[in-house]
């Protein structure tokens, strides 16, 4: 008889681990996923930031509306995997950014700064790291 409940203990240990595994990749790539998206994100807001930085209002216009297009085709996607309070935070923060730009107001460049920070913070929240676990 241990016999057989050897060999089905270790089946279960078998697809446990597998199904263990499977989540860590899956986790993984999803990671990857956003990683990319944010840091597109951070990329052009970078762009943006120049733009600001140079008074070019008109050239930051047409940057803030690549952002903002961006951000929301990104956001549907990423909603499934992020805390919607979090991505609610980069889309206010992106309301006051077109305002500030709108207006031409020096105040875009801190607001700039913020969404990049928001987004760092989002990344590094849903890095696969052991201080996250815990």
């Amino acid at each position: 008889m241990s016999g057989k409940n050897g060999g089905k203990m270790s089946k279960e240990i078998i697809i446990s681990s597998c199904v263990i595994i499977a989540i860590l990749i899956l986790d993984i790539w999803i990671g990857n996923f956003i990683d990319s998206k944010m840091e597109h994100e951070i990329s052009l807001l970078g762009d943006l930031r120049v733009c600001i930085e140079n008074n070019d209002y008109k050239v930051a216009k047409e940057k803030v509306k690549e952002v903002d297009n961006y951000w929301n085709k990104s956001e549907e996607v990423l909603s499934f995997y992020l805390e919607h309070d979090e991505l609610e935070k980069v889309s206010t923060e992106l309301a006051s950014l077109k305002v500030y730009i709108e207006m031409q107001n020096d105040d875009a460049l801190e607001s700039v700064d913020k969404m990049q920070f928001i987004i760092r913070h989002i990344e590094e929240k849903n890095d696969l790291k052991i201080k996250n676990i815990f």
